[in-house]
């Protein structure tokens, strides 16, 4: 029984998730400036810990997957695709409401429109089914939580560097 095509790309993305999850948590605890418990702070570290870890559960997820489908890679890439796709639209609801962490109205609207084309690229993999697809997927599910990480380690270090 021969694990999944290009297992230690979705292991080591998994542990890639994890590594962001916990770095926002100690960003979180370690950030002592009043913007560090601002809405928006709030919101960025719960996306990044949740996009961390919604990497790691759908790596680690694609490689179980493929033994519980019998070892079948189509069906493992689409139901793959789907699981990205559930976890990319499932905070829509809740953390893209209006509100004190969206102090712009119009990011709001770009940010709701980016995680739908998202979904709609993890998506058509489900008809798909293609495995390097599914990679460049995996990366553009990264790259969003990648992309909060490095703003809010950005605003720390100017909020760090301002106070000198």
């Amino acid at each position: 029984m021969a694990g999944v095509p290009n297992e230690f790309y979705f292991m080591g993305l998994g542990g890639l998730g994890v590594s962001l999850a916990g770095f926002a948590g100690l960003i979180s605890a370690l950030d002592r400036t009043p913007e560090g418990h601002s809405a928006v702070a709030a919101w960025r570290i719960r996306n990044i810990v949740m996009g961390g870890f919604g990497v790691t559960f759908a790596g680690f997820g694609t490689v179980a997957l493929y033994t519980v489908t019998s070892e079948d890679l189509t069906l493992t890439v689409r139901l793959a695709s789907l699981l990205l796709a559930a976890l990319t639209l499932a905070p829509i609801p809740w953390e893209s409401r209006p509100g004190p962490a969206w102090p712009d109205e119009r990011h709001r609207w770009r940010a709701i429109w980016a995680t739908v084309a998202v979904a709609v690229a993890e998506l058509a993999n489900v008809a798909l089914g293609s495995l390097g697809y599914l990679q460049v997927l995996f990366l553009l599910h990264l790259s969003g939580t990648a992309s909060i990480f490095t703003r809010t380690i950005r605003d720390v270090a100017r909020d760090a560097s301002s106070r000198r």
